[in-house]
């Protein structure tokens, strides 16, 4: 129980003091807290990582799973000059990415999911939306986490990174964040080329199969190696509710 209100406390404080470390959007983060706090949930999370994001110097953010625009919203922030492009797959959540991101200069939305091939592709739309993904999902997520019981297939566009960004040249330095439920390899897959001008990968990664048929943290760090990245760390790791075994990580990959 007291590890339960401490944990209570602890994000309670992490929503009362980020707008004070934003003063042009002081009032909006506080609106926002009370009013769609999934919004700027990944904003509380990454700000005492901000200093870490404004070293780099990211110019050009490439959002893959965007969701509603949490990621895209925090960046927006931390990196104010960053043109972001962001991707998601399903209708719903997109209309709610460009309608949070639309305030916003330098943002761009595609309607797709990414991945190793064009065309369309079959989607399992998750009732709780965060967890939806390209690959049906394994019983011991079900189990860790509840809420994602139930999910309809759906079909969704898809592209790859090098379609979309054949005859672009990226304005450097460009950070790749991925977080598409399991879904990565593909997407790298796909990003053959464009990887060249990549010069910083936050990848979430899994160490145990929470998808069907989703590399794991061996596979994913294989491809990166052999096109010229290193590992560089984590910056936040996902545990399970069950026995607090690391289920995940925000996995970074600096181009050497």
């Amino acid at each position: 129980m007291i590890e339960k209100w401490l944990d209570i406390v602890n994000k309670a404080s992490g929503y009362i003091f980020t707008p004070f470390a934003y003063p042009t959007g002081f009032f909006k983060n506080v609106g926002s807290t009370f009013t769609n706090r999934s919004l700027v949930r990944e904003l509380v999370h990454l700000t005492p990582m901000r200093k870490w994001y404004r070293s780099k110097g990211f110019a050009t953010v490439l959002d893959v799973g965007a969701f509603i625009g949490a990621y895209a919203y925090a960046m927006k922030y931390i990196l104010p000059d960053a043109q972001v492009f962001s991707f998601e797959p399903l209708p719903d959540n997109f209309a709610k990415l460009s309608k949070n991101m639309k305030p916003f200069k330098g943002w761009n939305g595609f309607n797709t999911a990414v991945g190793d091939s064009t065309g369309s592709m079959d989607f399992y739309k998750n009732e709780f939306a965060a967890s939806s993904s390209a690959l049906p999902m394994e019983e011991l997520h079900r189990q860790a986490f509840p809420q994602t019981q139930k999910s309809e297939k759906v079909s969704v566009p898809v592209t790859t990174l090098d379609n979309i960004f054949q005859n672009i040249a990226l304005k450097s330095p460009v950070l790749l964040k991925i977080d598409v439920q399991g879904f990565e390899l593909s997407v790298l897959e796909g990003a053959e080329q464009l990887l060249k001008q990549v010069d910083c990968i936050v990848c979430e990664v899994s160490y145990i199969p929470l998808y069907q048929g989703q590399a794991v943290f061996p596979e994913v760090f294989h491809l990166l190696k052999h096109s010229g990245f290193r590992y560089g760390g984590s910056l936040e790791n996902l545990h399970s509710p069950i026995d607090g075994s690391i289920l995940q990580s925000d996995a970074v990959f600096l181009h050497e």
